[in-house]
């Protein structure tokens, strides 16, 4: 008998986003800090199914709309000089955008992915804003941030770094801006986490990434 989508039929067990993702293990935080490194070296030791939010970009990139999705849309048909040598401040105000309506993008992926064991999801995408609602526990997730100096070493060190910015009329600068537009990102982030009461992670070279990735299971709870 219909009853108008008010309830689910009598005896279907209803749960909400946050109980069917209860055994996602969330890894945020800026560009350069480890994230796919230590998610990687996770779920390989663990046994864990790995989602890989840059790898996710791409393919959610062909189908978002302009009515759906405004900014995710409108970033992917820029030109390298129309993203790169633009004011920081409207590279970060867009990096928010784009990430907070993939987001729900994100989530629908996770949700169609088997139940049969753990997910250690992994991505600058994850905004301690989105996951924070969906966590089932503190300790289901943690944001790496790098330290500018790590960060702006490290990109230095990328020779696809360079192929990113080299059809922009400045690439000096429009490294420039990237670069920073990320401190910014990691700033934004770390406020979220702090308001929010959420762990954080500061990468800064001083430890390997075997620490640092046996840092992040011990506050997941891996053994």
């Amino acid at each position: 008998m219909d009853n108008g989508g008010l309830r689910p039929p009598y005896g279907e067990k209803v749960t909400s986003p946050l109980q069917q993702l209860a055994h996602v293990y969330w890894i945020g935080g800026s560009p350069c800090s480890g994230k796919s490194s230590t998610a990687q070296a996770l779920a390989g030791h663990f046994g864990l199914r790995y989602y890989n939010c840059d790898d996710a970009f791409f393919r959610h990139a062909g189908t978002v709309t302009p009515e759906q999705q405004p900014a995710f849309h409108r970033v992917t048909h820029y030109s390298p000089e129309e993203l790169w040598m633009r004011p920081v401040a409207d590279l970060l105000a867009d990096e928010l955008a784009v990430y907070r309506e993939e987001f729900p993008l994100i989530v629908a992926d996770l949700l169609a992915l088997p139940a049969d064991r753990p997910v250690i999801a992994e991505g600058a995408a994850l905004l301690p804003e989105l996951v924070a609602p969906l966590l089932a526990a503190q300790n289901r997730a943690v944001w790496m941030l790098p330290t500018p100096d790590f960060q702006w070493q490290h990109y230095r060190e990328r020779a696809w770094a360079k192929d990113v910015v080299k059809d922009c009329s400045d690439p000096a600068k429009a490294f420039g801006n990237w670069m920073e537009r990320d401190v910014q990102f990691a700033r934004q982030v770390r406020g979220q986490a702090d308001r929010l009461g959420l762990p954080v992670i500061v990468v800064d070279g001083s430890q390997g990434i075997a620490a640092v990735t046996a840092q992040v299971g011990a506050h997941f709870g891996l053994d």
